[in-house]
């Protein structure tokens, strides 16, 4: 027993700390009505209300400068101000303490990275300031990340300025009105570049300075001119209306004059290069397509930017089991998209390529984030590499449903585990009354969820030629296709070779969106995109791609993993996804046989020696007979008594055909 004395210590350490961490008062007397006896409850109370009037609700007290530093960490990200934070802390510190919370609030408001939505935040936030507004915000912005946002948008109001033709007056009045030296190079280099176009000395700044600003007007200003001119010779009538600078190319967008067709541009790539090629540094042909109000003509960067996974890819917000999404990429605006796997736009993806153009690096990232993301309850994966080297870092995942198919043999296997996965849900639906996966979660969220299957085929083509296992790949591809969506189930289907004759049009055609990345034929461009589009045949590689969906076509950057260079990011990654906390209960099929009836199973196993007896002693048969008595599933059987389960592959086959071979002798007898 404690002393009283003790005791009142022990619940005012407990509750400090409940504070500390976070908890707000109300979830702090949850906690003690259910956790102390009844005898305790009011020593509690008065505790939780003393600290909460001396400390205007929000306690702060620390044992060292460790604790003090975490704590205001937590505060601000909280979205405390730093007056109410240090305010608060006044009375709690002595002058060594106090001194360090005004430094460490220094430190922190410069230096903390913000979250993906924050600076999405503050980028719409600043995105509508007139620019004298836009310069205050800016300088009074502490943070690096968030005041790269407003130099970004500064500069970009500073090229539209440039090229409506603004004097130099007005770029030399904005350098006077502020201190920012940052803003003051942007306008002096301004000044520099209209000094130049009208051939006067440079006024006031570093006439050798190349920028960020320079190579802005170069690539689109000066484009832009010269396309509109390079129109005309052709006699094409045509006004340049705006431009846009992104990580792999500048958009130019012109408006086509009266009764001029779009056909006309359509295939005007190669003309552009002949030329205009010398000047813009241009060597292959520019994507030209229609968008909305205009036609955009898509200039290649010769400094192109790498867009990198771990600058976008956020872990920190909670998860939303409800809207599973994969990364995209960043756009000619320079937002990031994200590709969302619920929407019924999307479900299934084809996509392809040929080498060197981003896909396996797309697919990777996709599966990297859905494993780090999500827990096994909330993302399964189905995964088939004959490549065997696209996904084999995945293979320890806990989320994989079975092995990574590594031949044709065993994603046949893993194609009719699919099938059988799709008709369990659909009977599971039909039990509580209901006809999607969405339904299904938005009834039984939080105490169970059924997780979404991403199945993720690297090289589709080497399957659909394969001539053993091809008829019955494509067959349960086509359920899947044809009603796997719905039951939460999605079929992202890759190759670097598409062929009208292998992927054939039933296939392509249940595929709601499409990822193309540059391919070397216009016709692999078609079969990919479909519609007769030629536009992926135009595409830079290395990323750069086109995602289209039964609403649009967006042409990103995708991110880039980099795992061959910097694999210690790359296994930090996949360690936390193997090791992290799942919280969900997630809904497990009944009566699901490994195999297909289909004898390619049995083939399977064979090929891969999986057919191994294994004897089962009388303790484990016993145990068997009881648990099946009682209703238990075989594959719930071998997981009591062996602790297998289908993630452990070879293993769970053996013990299932040894279970089920007892069963049924037991049954003759």
């Amino acid at each position: 027993m404690l002393a009283a004395g003790d005791e009142h210590n022990s619940i005012q350490n407990a509750i400090i700390y409940a504070y500390n961490q976070g908890l707000a008062k109300d979830d702090i007397l949850e906690v003690v009505n259910f956790s102390l006896p009844d005898d305790l409850h009011n020593k509690a109370i008065s505790i939780i209300e003393n600290i909460n009037s001396n400390c205007n609700s929000k306690l702060l007290y620390f044992n060292d400068l460790p604790e003090l530093f975490n704590l205001i960490f937590n505060l601000v990200n909280q979205g405390f101000s730093e007056d109410d934070i240090l305010n608060q802390l006044f009375n709690k510190c002595d002058l060594e303490q106090f001194e360090f919370a005004k430094y460490a609030l220094r430190y922190i408001a410069i230096n903390r990275i913000p979250s993906v939505w924050e600076l999405d935040n503050v980028y719409n936030e600043l995105i509508k300031l007139d620019i004298n507004e836009l310069i205050k915000r800016c300088e009074a912005i502490k943070n690096l990340q968030n005041k790269q946002v407003a130099y970004r948008i500064i500069l970009q109001n500073f090229y539209n300025a440039f090229c409506d033709g603004e004097p130099i007056k007005w770029f030399t009045d904005i350098a006077r009105s502020t201190t920012d030296e940052t803003i003051i190079k942007y306008c002096d280099r301004a000044a520099v570049m209209i000094s130049k176009a009208q051939g006067v000395e440079p006024i006031n700044a570093l006439e050798s300075a190349k920028t960020d600003i320079e190579q802005l007007s170069i690539s689109t200003t000066e484009s832009g001119k010269l396309i509109i001119n390079t129109l005309a010779e052709f006699k094409i009538a045509a006004e340049y209306i705006d431009a846009q600078c992104g990580p792999t190319f500048n958009r130019i967008k012109i408006k086509l004059g009266k009764g001029v067709s779009f056909k006309k541009i359509q295939d005007f790539g190669n003309d552009f290069v002949q030329q205009l090629g010398d000047t813009l540094n241009m060597d292959t042909s520019p994507m030209v397509s229609v968008v909305r109000g205009g036609a955009a003509i898509d200039i290649p960067r010769s400094d192109r930017e790498i867009v990198y996974f771990k600058n976008y890819a956020d872990f920190s917000l909670p998860i939303d089991i409800h809207n599973v999404v994969i990364p995209g990429g960043v756009g000619v605006d320079g937002k990031y998209v994200d590709i969302p796997l619920s929407d019924e736009n999307v479900t299934h993806i084809l996509g392809g390529g040929r080498t060197r153009g981003g896909k396996s690096q797309f697919e990777k990232a996709a599966i990297l984030y859905l494993a780090r993301r999500y827990p096994p309850s909330v993302v399964k994966l189905a995964l088939s590499d004959v490549k065997r080297v696209t996904f084999s870092k995945f293979s320890k995942l806990p989320h994989l449903i079975a092995p990574v198919a590594k031949d044709a043999a065993s994603s046949a296997e893993l194609f009719s585990l699919l099938v059988q996965q799709m008709e369990a849900r659909y009977r599971e639906f039909e039990k509580v009354g209901c006809e999607t996966i969405a339904e299904f979660n938005r009834k039984h969220y939080p105490e169970l969820i059924m997780p979404r299957i991403a199945s993720f085929t690297d090289e589709c083509f080497d399957l659909l030629t394969d001539k053993d296992y091809c008829d019955s790949i494509e067959l349960d591809m086509m359920k899947l296709l044809a009603k796997a969506g719905g039951a939460g189930i999605d079929i992202m289907l890759y190759t670097q070779r598409p062929d009208k004759n292998v992927i054939n049009p039933l296939i392509r055609s249940n595929f709601p969106a499409k990822t193309a990345f540059a391919t070397t034929r216009p016709e692999d461009s078609c079969i990919i995109l479909g519609d007769d589009n030629t536009l992926a045949a135009n595409l830079l590689g290395y990323g750069d791609f086109l995602y289209k969906t039964s609403t649009q076509i967006t042409r990103l950057q995708a991110l880039y993993v980099g795992d061959a260079e910097e694999p210690e990011y790359f296994e930090q990654l996949l360690e936390e996804a193997i090791n992290q906390e799942d919280n969900f209960t997630a809904w497990e099929p009944n009566n699901i046989e490994e195999f297909s009836d289909s004898g390619i199973g049995s083939k399977a196993i064979l090929n891969n020696d999986f057919a191994v007896e294994v004897n089962l002693d009388e303790q484990s048969k016993n145990s068997i007979l009881n648990l099946y008595s009682k209703g238990y599933a075989i594959h719930e059987i071998i997981k009591a008594i062996f602790n297998i389960t289908r993630q452990d592959g070879k293993d769970y086959k053996k013990y299932r055909s040894a279970v089920e071979n007892f069963l049924n002798n037991e049954g003759n007898k």
